[in-house]
């Protein structure tokens, strides 16, 4: 079944994605309830916003934490099509390297989970979103976005 899509979903934006780590170098991740994947923290930049600044208004609204730190790792363009047409997510990947706060998870109408988790355990996930699977690339390692669970 195809998500509810708002407004901003359906049209061409920038998205920004982070990666979050604890102090065990294990990894932000959150199970998102619209589109039923696992996800490092990620959010679209608002029409005539920098794109950091709208990094820094994501991570603080899904996860209670001001950036003070972060160096973009990777880029990359994504096509959906959603209701019949074909958006471009101009996808920003930031690693947070330094944030003050306490993490928590304060959408969780959006969020069911946010676990800090080693990689193996992200790998062995069912669904991971686009961005997360970016982010393995990012650290030599690759799989398909769903896992066939036997």
């Amino acid at each position: 079944m195809e998500p509810k899509y708002n407004s901003e979903d359906l049209i061409d934006h920038h998205g920004v994605s982070a990666i979050i780590k604890d102090d065990k170098g294990r990894v932000l991740m959150q199970e998102h309830v619209k589109y039923g994947f696992w996800t490092i923290p990620v959010g679209k930049v608002q029409q005539n916003q920098e794109v950091v600044a709208g990094l820094k208004q994501e991570v603080f609204e899904e996860c209670n934490i001001r950036v003070l730190g972060c160096k973009e790792v990777s880029y990359k363009v994504y096509e959906y099509a959603r209701n019949g047409k074909n958006v471009k997510v101009y996808t920003h990947l930031f690693e947070i390297t330094e944030y003050s706060g306490e993490i928590k998870n304060k959408e969780p109408q959006k969020h069911k989970k946010q676990l800090f988790m080693k990689i193996d355990e992200i790998m062995k996930l069912p669904y991971l979103s686009d961005t997360s699977l970016l982010y393995l690339e990012t650290i030599g390692l690759k799989r398909e976005p769903h896992l066939v669970l036997s």
